[in-house]
C-alpha cells in the first residue's frame, strides 16, 4: 500500500459505504489539499519526539545504572520527576499557545525558540561528570532532565496542535496525522538503534554517549528549524475571553467535561504504564536474558523498523475496521507477542531474536492511532461550544500521558532490583533473568488488556463521528449564507 493510501485509509468518511474521505470533501466543496511539501516539513519536526522517546524509554535507564552507576532506583526516580515536571508545564504552554499572537502565528514562534535550549540540555543528559558521587550524578541528572523537559514542553505541546489545525479537511488531517506518524518511526529509529550504533562507534561508555548526544543534539536543531521554516499556520480569532488564570483553569476542566476525551485519556495511560515498563526493561532482556549483548542495536533498530513498517497496514485495517477496533487488535497483536516471550530460551540465534522482536513491533505501529481518534474529540468539542482549542486540549492530553509515562518508569525503577538485577554484573542468575522476561512482557501486557477494556466505553463511533462532521457542515454553511446575506 502507498503511502498516500495508508494515510487516508486512517479516516475514512464514517457511514458511508466505500466511500473515501476525500470524495466526501469533493461533495461539501472542502478547502484544498495541504501541499506534500508542507506536509513533509512538518512532520520533520516529530524527529525530536520521537529520538527523545526512544533515547528516553530505551536507552537513558541502562546507561545511568550500568554505566554511570546509578541504582536503578534513583534513575527510575529522576526520569519520573523529569516526566511530573515537563507534564505540570504542559497545559500552561497550550493555552499560552492559543493566545499567542506574532506575524509568525500561534505556534511557529515557539519551534524556532526552542531549537538551541533543547539541544544543549538534551546533550547535558548525555554527559554526566564522570567520577562524581551518587548524589551528584543524581541531582544532574534530575537538572538537566527538569531542563529539557520544560524547553520540550514548549515544543512538543504547541507543534501539536500546529499539526492539527494546519487544514479543516476531513481528509487532510488525517494526511498530516499519517505524515507526522512516519517522521516519528524515523526519529523512533534514529534515537534506538542509531544512537546506540554511534555511542559503540564512538568507544562506548561515557565519551561514546556524549559524542553521540551532540550529533542527535544536532539533528534536534535541524528538525525544528525545518518545521518552522517550512510551515504555514492560517488566520484564527483570538478567544472571546481576556487572558487569566480564571479563563486557565476554566478552559482546562472544560476539556475533562467530554466524556469522550476522559475515556481515551484513561485508556491511553493505561498504555503509556505497560509501553513504559515494557521500554525500561527492553535493554535488560534483550541483553542478558537472550544473550544480545553484541547486538542491542540491531535488535532495537528491528523492533522500530518493524513497527514503521506495520504503520500502513494498521492505517488500512483502520479504513476498513474503524479506529477503535483496528486500535485493539494492535493491542491483542502486542498482548499475544509479549506473553510469549517468558518461554523463548536464553541465548537465541541472531534470527530467532530478530524474529521474536519484528513480531513485537509490527504490534506497536498501531499506537499511532490514538493521535487520529483524538482529532474525532475536538470534532465534537468544537459543535458543543463553537471553538478550537486544540492547544488546551493537547496540554491536558500530554500533562496526564507524561505522569502515566512517570508511573511506568518508576514502577520500573522499583521492581528491577526485586528482581535480583545486579547493575555491571557480567551474568544474572537464571532466576533474574526469567523475573525479567515477565516484567517485560506479561506485566507489560496487562495493562495492555486494561486498556483494550477501557477503550471498549468510548463513544464516538464512526456513525457518531460522521453525524458530528454533518451538524458541523451545516453550523459552517448557515454562517457563510448570513454572512453573504448580510453583504
Amino acid at each position: 500500500m502507498s503511502q498516500a493510501a495508508a494515510a487516508e485509509a486512517l479516516d475514512p468518511v464514517p457511514g458511508t459505504a466505500g466511500a473515501t474521505a476525500p470524495q466526501a470533501n469533493q461533495k461539501t466543496n472542502g478547502p484544498a489539499r495541504i501541499p506534500l511539501t508542507r506536509r513533509l516539513a512538518y512532520g520533520v519536526g516529530e524527529l525530536v519526539v520521537g529520538i527523545r522517546q526512544a533515547t528516553f524509554g530505551i536507552i537513558l535507564f541502562p546507561f545511568y545504572t550500568d554505566v554511570v552507576q546509578l541504582p536503578p532506583a534513583l534513575v527510575g526516580a529522576a526520569l519520573a520527576l523529569g516526566r511530573i515536571w515537563d507534564g505540570l508545564n504542559d497545559p500552561l504552554v497550550g493555552w499560552l499557545s492559543d493566545r499567542t499572537r506574532t506575524r509568525f502565528g500561534r505556534r511557529r514562534p515557539y519551534l524556532v525558540a526552542m531549537a538551541l535550549p533543547l539541544a544543549l540540555t538534551f546533550f547535558a543528559i548525555w554527559s554526566p561528570p564522570v567520577g562524581d558521587t551518587e548524589r551528584s550524578s543524581f541531582l544532574w541528572l534530575v537538572a538537566a532532565l527538569c531542563l529539557f523537559d520544560v524547553f520540550f514542553g514548549f515544543y512538543s505541546t504547541p507543534y501539536l496542535a500546529l499539526g492539527a489545525e494546519m487544514t479543516s479537511d476531513y481528509a487532510d488531517r488525517a494526511r498530516v496525522v499519517a505524515t507526522r506518524a512516519v517522521f516519528h518511526n524515523i526519529g523512533l529509529l534514529l534515537g534506538g538503534g542509531g544512537f546506540l550504533a554511534l555511542a559503540a562507534t564512538f568507544g562506548g561508555g561515557h565519551a561514546g554517549h556524549a559524542a553521540a548526544g551532540a550529533v542527535f543534539a544536532g539533528i534536534m536543531i535541524a528538525a525544528a528549524l525545518g518545521a518552522f521554516f517550512g510551515t504555514k499556520e492560517g488566520a484564527t480569532a483570538p478567544p472571546a475571553e481576556a487572558a487569566s488564570l480564571r479563563a486557565l483553569l476554566t478552559d482546562l476542566r472544560s476539556t475533562l467535561r467530554l466524556h469522550s476525551f476522559r475515556v481515551l485519556l484513561g485508556a491511553f495511560c493505561l498504555l503509556l504504564v505497560g509501553a513504559s515498563i515494557n521500554q525500561a526493561f527492553s535493554v535488560y532482556v534483550f541483553r542478558d536474558a537472550f544473550g544480545a549483548a553484541d547486538r542491542q542495536g540491531a535488535v532495537i533498530g528491528a523492533y522500530l523498523l518493524a513497527a514503521t513498517l506495520s504503520f500502513p497496514f494498521w492505517a488500512w485495517l483502520a479504513g476498513k475496521w474503524g479506529k477503535n477496533r483496528a486500535f485493539e487488535a494492535c493491542l491483542w497483536w502486542s498482548v499475544t507477542a509479549l506473553c510469549i516471550s517468558p518461554f523463548l530460551g536464553a541465548n537465541l540465534e541472531l534470527g530467532a531474536v530478530l524474529l521474536f522482536v519484528g513480531l513485537s513491533g509490527f504490534g506497536a505501529g498501531g499506537y499511532v492511532l490514538p493521535v487520529a481518534i483524538v482529532a474525532d474529540i475536538f470534532d465534537e468539542d468544537e459543535l458543543e461550544t463553537g471553538q478550537r482549542r486544540e492547544g488546551s486540549f493537547f496540554g491536558v492530553w500530554t500533562l496526564v500521558m507524561k505522569l502515566a509515562s512517570a508511573v511506568g518508569i518508576a514502577t520500573a525503577g522499583l521492581v528491577l532490583p526485586a528482581l535480583g538485577y545486579i547493575p555491571g554484573a557480567d551474568q544474572q542468575s537464571a532466576e533474574t533473568l526469567w523475573l525479567l522476561k515477565l516484567a517485560w512482557g506479561p506485566l507489560a501486557s496487562f495493562f495492555f488488556v486494561l486498556t483494550i477494556v477501557v477503550m471498549r466505553r468510548f463513544p464516538i463511533t464512526a456513525h457518531r463521528h460522521h453525524q458530528i462532521q454533518l451538524a458541523l457542515l451545516a453550523r459552517r454553511d448557515s454562517r457563510a449564507q448570513q454572512e453573504a446575506g448580510d453583504s
